[in-house]
């Protein structure tokens, strides 16, 4: 298939393959994805925040193998020989998807995304999702297992996360593709990333320079610029898009002149493109391992290059904490093992202290939008639950407390990361992440043992 999206050069090549590898190689590719190589911090974009899983593959017989088995069908789509630049997985938790990129800028590079896992349920979700030049979903993809896209890699997509239904790990193997005669691409060292145009500009905010203005401990502020034509171009942007719904009197919809779309909402326009390139500046201008924080209009509300300050919070640099005075309560059980059922609740019992204890060591602020976007997830899962009262008062005290969950389980999942790259713990899974932190800290933790109540003595025997 090759859905038309817009303002490509000629037709964009998209292809759905089905059942790519023959059964004995999708099982082998999977076997290695089930492996230990995986590691965390890996993103779509540099400076991006949104980070998963990582597991390099390249030279890997079962995923060279797939390679040369479809290799055929590839170059007769993209009509030239092609090779393999780079060949990787990438692994997907639930609230860990991907930002929408594009893969290369160059003609004649292509994509090979491939499906490894085994079983996959719709309701999983965890879908690959392309866009068009005006940044408008053009084509969702279901994972199904054993299929891959083919696809010119100048097309903007976006790998999202699987659905809080799915507790392993979502994997997309990706081959880079280039024509087999191009020269060998340059590298590309980090003082030049801000340099580097992707060729989208509804989509990207190269800033004109991004420089570090404050540090105290963990916080940080940068200061970073964006042209006042890269503003402008959102904002036309974002009128055109007015253009096609709104209705003024004495005009045929659609056929607004322009200039009187700019009289009347102009400035409107003008503040969602500066708030919307802010959040797209603040995901490129960060380094590696930094939570933004706050960001701040310093120049450029109503005309010029747009100035911001972005504050962060640089994870590496939050103080190392004596775990040692964590006191920890266990319950003793006296008679007998506990049962399946009692040992997970012991279980939880200790891991909650630890977040709890945790939470109030590391105390640093979020972006409001991150937390946003928590509290969304979190009051669409309990919608589809039957959760959500119907009163107006009721439903405040649950935005409330919804709020504070959304922001300490953000607080608590950066955490966990950063704590997994200091011990050196790596995982398949984000729950298998942070179960092994735990272990690492209650390990630490000074343990205090304490009877049950009575009434609890039944729950946490067997029998």
């Amino acid at each position: 298939m090759q859905p038309s999206l817009n303002n490509q050069a000629a037709e964009p090549l998209i292809e759905i393959i089905e059942d790519l590898a023959p059964l004995h190689l999708h099982a082998a590719a999977w076997a290695t994805c089930s492996g230990k190589n995986w590691y965390f911090g890996h993103g779509s974009n540099d400076g991006g925040f949104s980070r998963f899983w990582k597991m390099d593959l390249d030279g890997d017989g079962a995923f060279n193998a797939i390679w040369e088995h479809v290799r055929p069908r590839c170059e007769a789509m993209a009509g030239i020989p092609l090779r393999v630049i780079r060949q990787y997985a990438n692994g997907h938790t639930y609230g860990l998807g991907g930002e929408p990129h594009l893969d290369d800028n160059r003609p004649g590079t292509f994509t090979l995304l491939y499906y490894p896992n085994p079983e996959w349920k719709d309701v999983w979700n965890g879908e690959t999702v392309f866009y068009d030049q005006a940044g408008e979903l053009a084509l969702s993809v279901r994972l199904r297992p054993n299929r891959a896209i083919f696809f010119d890699s100048r097309i903007l997509h976006a790998g999202r996360s699987p659905s809080r239904a799915f507790t392993g790990l979502r994997v997309s193997v990706a081959y880079k593709l280039e024509a087999a005669g191009a020269p060998p691409r340059p590298r590309i060292e980090a003082a030049q990333i801000h340099a580097v145009k992707t060729g989208d500009p509804a989509r990207t905010a190269e800033p004109l320079g991004v420089e570090e203005i404050a540090r105290d401990g963990a916080k940080r502020v940068y200061r970073a610029r964006v042209a006042e034509a890269e503003v402008l171009r959102e904002v036309e942007r974002r009128l055109a898009d007015l253009a096609k719904s709104v209705r003024l009197p004495g005009f045929r919809p659609g056929k607004i002149p322009g200039a009187v779309l700019e009289a009347r909402y102009g400035p409107q326009a003008r503040v969602a493109a500066l708030k919307q390139l802010s959040g797209r500046v603040a995901a490129r201008a960060l380094p590696a391992g930094s939570v933004a924080s706050a960001c701040d209009l310093l120049a450029g509300a109503d005309s010029g290059d747009m100035e911001i300050a972005l504050a962060a919070t640089h994870l590496p640099d939050l103080p190392d904490i004596d775990y040692t005075q964590f006191d920890i309560q266990r319950i003793a059980v006296a008679d007998g093992d506990p049962s399946p059922e009692a040992a997970a609740l012991l279980r939880d019992g200790l891991k909650s202290q630890v977040l709890d204890r945790l939470d109030a060591a590391y105390s640093f602020p979020l972006f409001p939008g991150l937390i946003e976007r928590e509290f969304a997830a979190i009051w669409k899962l309990a919608e589809s639950e039957g959760g959500i009262p119907s009163t107006v008062e009721e439903r405040k005290d649950f935005e409330s407390e919804f709020r504070k969950i959304a922001e300490r389980r953000l607080r608590l999942g950066v955490l966990v990361t950063e704590l997994a790259r200091r011990y050196g713990i790596q995982a398949a899974s984000g729950a298998q992440l942070e179960d092994r932190v735990i272990d690492h800290l209650i390990a630490q933790a000074s343990m205090v043992e304490r009877p049950p109540a009575p009434e609890k003595l039944r729950e946490t025997t067997a029998g």
